[in-house]
């Protein structure tokens, strides 16, 4: 079966074995039964950025009758990417009884360092995006960029996530008009249904409105922008949260943990001060050593957020138990993302109109463009 006729699902996950040709010969050159064998036993897998592979397993004699298998050469791993085999043909080799999974299952579990987050396994489920697919790189697709005043260009994007109706993905190539994006940055795109049910991957290049740091400070349009998106979850309306977060400086709740010489000097301070407690009050406590401040936690059922604010309003009566600190969003993100604990997102304004923006979609807002005047 020619390989462009086979669908990247149906190669992933199974075995296959290649016609062995001369530029292959020289690939597998020390393995087991190079001078007896005809084919090449191989797992198919996807490289997020090197695209559809084959993982060489050992080499292989096929005749009329049956189909023998050598030893396997486990101290290097080669590869064959789709692309050098692609006017050849691949035959399907089927496990039935599992024994060939259990003998290569070591070089099978090596390919578990090319495991992808959820969202990427999604979208590779996901058929309509097909007809826009590489061939080779089945995370990459080809997007429309839209701008007024700019000709429809395509560009490959890819795939890195999903946020509602939106995908996210890394610009491929460089485009020829200026879309005031390049090569390597991340863009959001959708899917296009046209009323004759055509489809088409597009992305809106046209610049959001512009805001200021004036628009930002007491925290309101972030709040703004949150309670619109809970009313009315659309992606318009989540964007917008994601570019205003992007920009925002945010307060969070914690509390400041002294040096053991600090802390030592407080404790002498008040036990000397027992018989005359009233001698202390108003007076003022200087450290000798750097405060560390140390961010508060919320846990909800399993999960474990980093909270943050919109103002110090907003933590109502939590915040009175709390030191806060006013952080821009983008540090956040690199404290939440360096956190100790595992934590599941970070939580804007958890006591009144939350959002939750998931650690999947930390990197895209590091990655926005900012809004600012």
């Amino acid at each position: 079966m020619r390989t462009k006729n086979i669908g990247f699902r149906k190669i992933t996950g199974n075995f296959w074995l290649v016609s062995l040709n001369n530029k292959l010969r020289k690939l597998v050159e020390g393995y087991p039964g190079v001078d007896l064998a005809n084919r090449v036993l191989c797992y198919g897998y996807i490289d997020h950025d090197a695209g559809l592979s084959l993982e060489v397993l050992a080499l292989s004699s096929k005749n009329a009758e049956e189909v023998h298998v050598f030893e396997p050469r486990t101290d290097i791993s080669s590869k064959i990417r789709i692309g050098a085999v692609k006017t050849g043909h691949l035959y399907f080799f089927e496990d039935r009884d599992g024994e060939l999974r259990k003998r290569f299952a070591s070089q099978i579990g090596i390919l578990d360092d090319y495991a992808v987050e959820e969202d990427i396994q999604e979208s590779r489920r996901m058929e309509v995006l097909d007809i826009y697919r590489s061939p080779e790189y089945p995370d990459d697709v080809l997007v429309y960029l839209l701008k007024e005043g700019n000709k429809p260009e395509a560009c490959w994007v890819r795939i890195e996530g999903l946020m509602n109706n939106q995908i996210i993905g890394t610009l491929l190539n460089e485009p020829e008009q200026n879309f005031s994006y390049h090569v390597g940055e991340k863009i959001a795109f959708f899917i296009h249904k046209d009323e004759n049910g055509g489809i088409a991957l597009c992305s809106n290049m046209n610049p959001s409105q512009k805001i200021t740091a004036e628009d930002l400070k007491d925290g309101t349009m972030l709040e703004s922008s949150i309670y619109n998106f809970n009313r009315e979850k659309n992606q318009d309306h989540f964007l917008d949260i994601l570019e205003i977060l992007r920009d925002s400086y945010v307060w969070v709740p914690g509390v400041f943990i002294m040096s053991d010489t600090d802390e030592s000097r407080m404790k002498d301070l008040i036990e000397q001060s027992e018989t005359e407690p009233q001698s202390i009050v108003g007076n003022t406590f200087k450290t000798q050593d750097q405060c560390k401040f140390k961010p508060d936690i919320l846990k909800y059922d399993e999960d474990l957020f980093f909270p943050v604010f919109s103002n110090p309003e907003a933590m109502g009566e939590y915040g009175n138990q709390m030191s806060k600190i006013q952080q821009h969003f983008l540090d956040v993100i690199t404290l939440a993302a360096n956190h100790e604990q595992n934590l599941s997102g970070i939580v804007i304004n958890a006591f009144s109109e939350p959002f939750v923006l998931d650690k999947d979609l930390w990197d895209i807002v590091k990655n926005m463009k900012s809004r600012l005047t």
